[in-house]
C-alpha cells in the first residue's frame, strides 16, 4: 500500500507543468467546510458525517508541517472538466457517494490495486467514470529492516515530483450542508528498486503523454484504460530512511 505521500511542495509549478488551472470554486467550498466545522463543533460534525466517534482534530485537515499526507488528509488532485484540467482539494481516502457512515479504518480505501478496479465494489462504480491525477514529491511505506517495521521514503530520481492516477468520489450529508470529494491512488507491482527494499506495491507513475486520455475516460473502453495504466514513465526511485 501507499501509506503516506508528501504533497507536491510548489502547486504553482504543478499547475504550470501539468497545464492545469486551480478550481477556485472548489477551494472556496473547502474553506467553507473548514469554517463550518469550526462553527458547528465536533459533536455536530460527528452527527452530520455519521461518525462513530468525535474527530480528535479537524476533519478537513491539509498537509502537516512537513507536507505529509496520510489517509483522511486533504491534498490537491487534477481532474478534467470539458477537456480542461482543473486542480481541486480532495481527501486521501474514499468515502463513497451515498454511504451512510465512514468505512471502518481497518479497510484500505485509499489505495486501489490495478487488478481490482472492476472487481471491488468501492472501485467499480468509479473506474471509467471518475478519474484523476495526484501529484506528490515522495511516498512512504512500511518495510522490515533488521527485523523491525521501519518507514522508508521513495522519490523519483529524474522528476521533481511524480503523478499517479487515482479514482475519486463525492459525498454529501443528507441535508447537503457538508460536501467533499475523496480519492484513492491506483497501485501496481513495484519496480525492482522498490521491491528489493521490501515493499510489494507502488503507485503507478503515469506516462505524461496519456494524462488527458486517463482524465477523460468516457472516450475510452476498459482495455484502453488498462493500456494507459501499464504505460508508465521511465523512472527510477531513490530511497532514504526518515529520521
Amino acid at each position: 500500500m501507499c501509506f503516506s505521500i508528501q504533497a507536491a511542495s510548489d502547486l504553482k509549478r504543478v499547475s504550470s507543468t501539468m497545464n492545469a488551472d486551480f478550481d477556485r470554486l472548489s477551494y472556496n467550498q473547502f474553506k467553507a467546510m473548514q469554517e463550518l466545522e469550526s462553527k458547528l463543533g465536533a459533536d455536530e460534525i460527528k452527527k452530520q458525517l455519521n461518525l462513530k466517534r468525535k474527530p480528535s482534530g479537524s476533519y478537513f485537515k491539509g498537509p502537516d508541517e512537513l507536507g505529509r499526507i496520510y489517509p483522511n488528509y486533504f491534498t490537491s488532485v487534477i481532474t478534467a472538466q470539458e477537456k480542461k484540467r482543473l486542480i481541486s482539494p480532495m481527501r486521501y481516502r474514499i468515502r463513497p457517494n451515498g454511504s451512510s457512515e465512514e468505512i471502518p479504518t481497518k479497510f484500505n480505501v485509499f489505495n486501489a490495486r490495478v487488478d481490482s478496479l472492476e472487481k471491488r465494489k468501492t472501485w467499480s462504480p468509479l473506474f471509467m467514470r471518475n478519474h484523476g491525477i495526484v501529484c506528490f514529491d515522495a511516498f512512504y511505506e512500511w518495510v522490515l529492516k533488521d527485523n523491525k517495521k521501519t518507514l522508508i521514503k521513495f522519490k523519483p530520481t529524474n522528476n521533481e515530483f511524480m503523478w499517479a492516477p487515482c479514482l475519486w468520489d463525492e459525498w454529501q450529508s443528507t441535508d447537503g450542508s457538508v460536501k467533499f470529494k475523496s480519492f484513492a491512488i491506483i497501485t501496481t507491482d513495484p519496480p525492482n528498486e522498490v521491491e528489493i527494499m521490501g515493499h510489494d506495491r507502488c503507485p503507478i507513475f503515469l506516462n505524461h503523454e496519456y494524462i488527458d486520455d486517463w482524465l477523460n475516460p468516457r472516450d475510452l473502453n476498459p482495455s484502453d484504460a488498462y493500456e494507459i495504466l501499464a504505460a508508465q514513465e521511465n523512472e527510477k526511485f531513490s530511497y532514504e530512511w526518515p529520521s
